[in-house]
């Protein structure tokens, strides 16, 4: 599926911070597509007090990661369906399935993508939050969830989550957004299942919006077209 008709936000665990491999079979498909996200920046200073002085001075130290909050909401009433029952587009439709979703179950497998510890690496995953045009690469670093609406036996019929996510950028990808004019950054890179030219391009640049340039250098009647196996060329970008 190409990144522009990802309609579902989709969040796929990853195995390290270069984000090259990803876990099988661990992705978690929303059930409703969030509301809002909010982004937070942040610029952290040294205080520096000179004597005799009668202020501080402030010097720039480093910028920390960029922080992002969403709200996933698991819903268990049947209102809300998955799938090809009119909710592609993550609105609520009207009409009770059969079989209702199960709201803790849905919470667990979301929490195995986002909160669970890798066996192989022992460390908490790295997660890919896939939207449309968004590519966000993250950790998470702090959830709350609520748990409402219960049946006469204690079962909850619907959660909401509030995560907040903070940005991971390896050590090598920084260098690359640091240095787009460097001309060791030529790559040829083979199509893999799944992959989609503006992902490719968020590897390689660290960001997603270089793949009009990468298309025409390999000319490419249609990015959104790609074949498992092909070679793409992917040349230096000027800032």
């Amino acid at each position: 599926m190409a990144l522009g008709e990802l309609k579902k936000m989709q969040l796929a665990a990853y195995t390290g911070p270069d984000f090259q491999h990803e876990i099988p079979k661990c992705t978690y498909d929303v059930l409703i597509n969030p509301e809002s996200y909010s982004l937070a920046y942040g610029i952290e200073t040294n205080d520096i007090t000179g004597i005799g002085a009668s202020e501080n001075i402030r010097s720039y130290r480093v910028r920390p990661p960029q922080n992002m909050t969403f709200k996933f909401v698991f819903d268990g009433s049947g209102v809300v369906q998955r799938g090809g029952g009119g909710l592609l587009s993550g609105l609520a439709v009207p009409g009770l399935p059969s079989k209702k979703p199960d709201v803790v179950e849905d919470f667990n497998n979301f929490k195995n993508v986002v909160y669970n510890f890798n066996n192989e690496t022992h460390a908490p995953r790295y997660v890919q939050l896939r939207w449309g045009p968004l590519i966000y690469n993250c950790q998470l670093v702090q959830m709350t969830v609520n748990f409402k609406l219960f049946k006469p036996d204690g079962t909850p019929v619907r959660a909401e989550a509030n995560c907040t996510f903070q940005s991971v950028i390896d050590p090598k990808t920084l260098w690359l957004k640091q240095n787009l004019h460097s001309p060791d950054l030529s790559r040829i890179r083979t199509v893999m299942e799944g992959d989609t030219l503006p992902l490719l391009c968020f590897r390689e640049y660290g960001d997603s919006k270089y793949y009009y340039q990468v298309a025409r250098v390999n000319k490419l009647n249609n990015f959104k077209e790609l074949t498992a196996g092909m070679k793409l060329i992917f040349p230096p970008i000027a800032k």
